[in-house]
């Protein structure tokens, strides 16, 4: 700093790093000594250099005002205050005849926020925790910060026992006062932990105290879980864990002294140390209620379940606050507080515990609004309410209301925020804050099987037309297989209650003989209408009906060799494809499906059930009468956070009753193989197989005088050869399995809309129709050629990873799989995919 002998005078005072300011304080102390400034009554202030900042800002900044006297003192008093602010790099005083001239550059703004080489920590997770500090895109970069910024990182790489990380920045100036912040970090390895020990430990070993762990010393699995590298986050957990072991076992002052976390030189080896004091073994001598409860007491005691003479758990006194609490809940009293008071006797190693509950003021629902719906209209989200405005708050209600939003496949998330309405302590709003996925699809897909060939297939459906929540869908497909239309339209709620109506109008033309499937061809026009009831909130009673008006070919008339079972379905009904190839019948079908589900979501849930039986009865009139049984049931087992154990069991039946037909009909069958029901074999593949008694031929049929009639002898039944073809012919039968391990999609972590499992298939189809001794009367060796597909002990099996994804394009699902268990002549599926388009 230097002044001038002229009009002017200069202060300035620079600043790269706020290690510099203590350095410019000293050398204004010594400038104050040797060269005093002559004060001056300040008549007025300019500022040049500014950038970003408002004048009218910078002026609260500034620690003097007009007509106020400068002088040696105040001026650096000046320069600290605007130091202070943190929002400039260099400083300069000067002085005008009367006017106070200050020039300043502005520190640069971070235009960019970057991080490499972080894998342990999300770099989302890491620019939240540095936004906290005031290191973020857009903010004023203080560069002083960037080291404590550093040691902090490495704090938090530590936490995740990467004891050996590395981190350094860089920092590029850019134009316009811009600086790019990049962290480049080398995380290391995590450090492994060696033994953990527990000291102090007497009434139970040390492997049933480690068995409570997440941590451990390694095991088959650890390269998945990572349970042997520490983390101080899972230690805690673990310490809490030890802590509910002890009490709830009834060692009421169980606690942990101390606990020691000792690393090695070479910072890859970890021992862990846990001092505790176990304490005696308490029992209840009393519980009793006080406070205002409110409550029946009878029903208090059935709430909290600690009973006098037991041994205390303080597991079980917290689920009976929690019990009691939800009971105030429902009931209205939505911010009760119940807590528990123990009274100890040393002597007797008893305690008394008493409830206290303060129920608070009833609480009311004064308004109930929603947000994030811009495609949904408010009443379809306010039908799924089970709480009313002006009415009690029930907090069960709110998670019910919450719960029945997350099931409607419109919407990817739901949050609930209860806010007290200001002024009032009785009144409450309810804002539910949804995000919408994409709830139209325009779907199709492009392939090619060796069965079928080219596949086309389009479908356009809205599962929220016009916001409505209604449903409207139009399928299209066309292969060399298969060419079918359908239209749907479906509405959840033509009454308040819950009541659905739907229906359907579909037409089909099926080539079966490039499906895998026995026969050659059935066309179908038909028209569905179906009627939906609420039992309760998880439960619903469907009734359907249908009518169709079809043509099976078997293009005997072209040649084509008609397999046994289709020759025994034409006998059944009184028919020979010989003579009469093609076979024309209608069939009314009604049907009645009971469905409880209580998953928590209706896209990828991970927790709940979905159980459903259904029948579908041909009714009598018809060419055929038969009917069809099918049970599903499906439950998801949480493991743990993003880990979800699903298993899935499949059961379907069909017969013919009645005395028009004597067996369901082929085209009625159950079929396995593909990626909707036995991944890893190819569609319709799976099961009972068509086969065919060929006859041989044995010469020319001669005429009276020796010649030739141009006529063919053939072999007695006795004498015909079994040929097995490859397509199915289904059954009547059928049992489909499976466990999937549902873990987190590597790279989208927490996300809604990707599902990764590994999964094992099991099944089969069965015709209990079938009697392999009907054969007994052809030859040995081709008797021993025909299948008993009434086994039950045949199955197959198949294992692999499966990918779902809800993405821009629409639904993809793919699946890699391998069969366990297969039989010869089986048709394996390795890789199979589908994808639609979302609009």
């Amino acid at each position: 700093m230097t002044v001038k002998n002229n009009s002017m005078t200069n202060h300035r005072f620079g600043a790269k790093a706020w290690g510099r300011i203590l350095g410019i304080l000293i050398a204004l102390n010594v400038f104050s000594q040797a060269n005093a400034i002559a004060p001056f009554v300040i008549k007025d202030i300019k500022v040049q250099g500014l950038q970003r900042i408002e004048l009218s800002t910078f002026f609260t900044y500034l620690p003097i005002k007009v007509g106020e006297v400068l002088d040696d003192v105040r001026a650096p008093m000046v320069v600290r205050g605007l130091f202070k602010s943190g929002a400039f790099e260099e400083i300069e005083l000067a002085r005008d005849g009367d006017t106070l001239v200050i020039v300043v550059r502005e520190r640069p703004v971070i235009a960019s926020l970057t991080f490499e080489g972080n894998k342990a920590i999300k770099t989302e997770d890491l620019k939240e925790g540095l936004k906290n500090q005031g290191l973020a895109k857009g903010e004023v970069l203080n560069p002083a910060m960037l080291e404590d910024v550093k040691r902090e990182l490495e704090k938090q790489y530590f936490a995740f026992g990467k004891y050996g990380v590395r981190v350094r920045y860089q920092v590029t100036y850019l134009p316009r006062n811009r600086a790019n912040v990049k962290f480049i970090v080398h995380e290391g390895e995590a450090a492994t932990i060696a033994d953990i020990n527990i000291v102090g430990n007497q009434a139970f070993s040390d492997e049933a105290l480690l068995k409570q762990f997440e941590l451990s010393t390694g095991g088959w699995f650890s390269f998945l879980t990572n349970d042997n590298q520490y983390a101080k986050e899972k230690l805690s957990g673990d310490l809490e864990k030890l802590r509910s072991f002890y009490r709830d076992r009834g060692y009421l002052k169980f606690n942990i002294t101390s606990t020691q976390v000792a690393i090695t030189p070479r910072k890859d080896k970890v021992f862990i140390t846990i001092n505790v004091e176990e304490g005696d073994k308490y029992t209840v001598s009393d519980v009793k209620f006080s406070g205002k409860p409110i409550l029946d007491e009878k029903l208090l005691k059935v709430l909290f379940p600690v009973k006098k003479g037991e041994v205390y758990s303080g597991g079980l006194v917290t689920f009976g606050q929690e019990n009691i609490a939800k009971a105030l809940g429902r009931s209205g009293y939505a911010f009760a507080n119940v807590s528990t008071i123990p009274t100890i006797d040393e002597e007797k190693k008893t305690v008394a515990l008493n409830v206290f509950i303060d129920p608070g003021k009833r609480v009311y629902v004064r308004r109930i609004s929603f947000a994030g719906n811009e495609k949904t209209n408010d009443h379809v989200l306010r039908r799924e309410m089970r709480l009313m405005e002006s009415g009690p708050l029930s907090t069960d209600l709110v998670d019910r209301s919450k719960l029945r939003l997350e099931r409607l496949p419109f919407f990817e998330e739901v949050n609930v925020e209860t806010k007290p309405v200001a002024g009032s302590d009785d009144l409450v709003d309810i804002q539910f804050t949804v995000k919408e996925r994409s709830s139209g699809t325009i779907g199709g897909g492009v392939g090619y099987s060796d069965v079928q060939g080219a596949i086309i297939n389009a479908n356009i459906r809205q599962d929220n037309f016009l916001g409505s929540g209604r449903s409207v869908a139009f399928d299209i497909n066309s292969s060399a297989a298969i060419k079918s239309a359908n239209i749907s339209y479906t509405d959840p709620y033509v009454t308040i209650d819950g009541i659905s109506v739907g229906a359907n109008v579909f037409y089909s033309q099926s080539d079966f003989s490039k499906l895998n499937l026995a026969g050659q061809s059935l066309d179908r026009v038909g028209v569905g209408l179906n009627y939906g009831i609420p039992l309760d909130e998880v439960t619903r009673l469907n009734f359907g009906i249908a009518a169709q008006d079809s043509t099976l070919k078997t293009d005997a008339d072209k040649g084509v060799l008609v397999s046994e079972p289709i020759r025994q379905f034409f006998a059944s009904v009184d028919k020979d494809p010989a003579i009469d190839p093609d076979l024309d019948f209608q069939v009314a079908t009604a049907s009645v499906a009971l469905i409880r589900n209580t998953f928590n979501r209706g896209i990828f849930p991970d927790k709940g059930t979905l159980q459903s039986v259904r029948l579908d009865v041909a009714v009598p009139g018809g060419t055929f009468e038969y009917f069809k049984v099918d049970y599903r049931y499906e439950h998801y087992f949480p493991i743990t956070d993003g880990w979800t154990l699903l298993g899935r069991l499949q059961l379907s039946y069909g017969d013919a009753y009645g005395s028009q037909s004597k067996k369901l009909p082929y085209f009625e069958n159950f079929y396995a193989g593909g990626i909707a029901t036995l991944r890893g074999f190819d569609a319709n593949t799976v099961g009972p197989r068509e086969f065919f008694l060929r006859r041989q031929n044995v010469g020319d049929l001669p005429s009276e005088d020796g010649g030739d009639l141009g006529g063919s002898v053939f072999s007695d039944l006795e004498d015909a050869v079994v040929t097995v073809n490859r397509r199915s012919v289904g059954g009547n039968a059928r049992v489909l399995g499976g466990l999937e391990l549902i873990f987190p999609t590597p790279f989208a972590e927490g996300s809604r809309s990707v599902r990764t499992s590994f999964f094992v298939d099991v099944g089969h189809v069965w015709d209990t129709k079938f009697n392999r001794d009907d054969y007994r009367f052809l030859a040995p060796e081709q008797f021993e050629l025909i299948p008993d597909y009434s086994d039950p002990t045949r199955y197959r099996a198949s294992y692999g990873l499966s990918i779902q994804w809800i993405s821009p394009m629409g639904p993809l699902i793919f699946s890699l799989a391998r069969p366990l268990k297969k039989e010869p002549g089986d048709r394996t599926e390795s890789f199979a995919f589908n994808i639609g388009r979302t609009f």
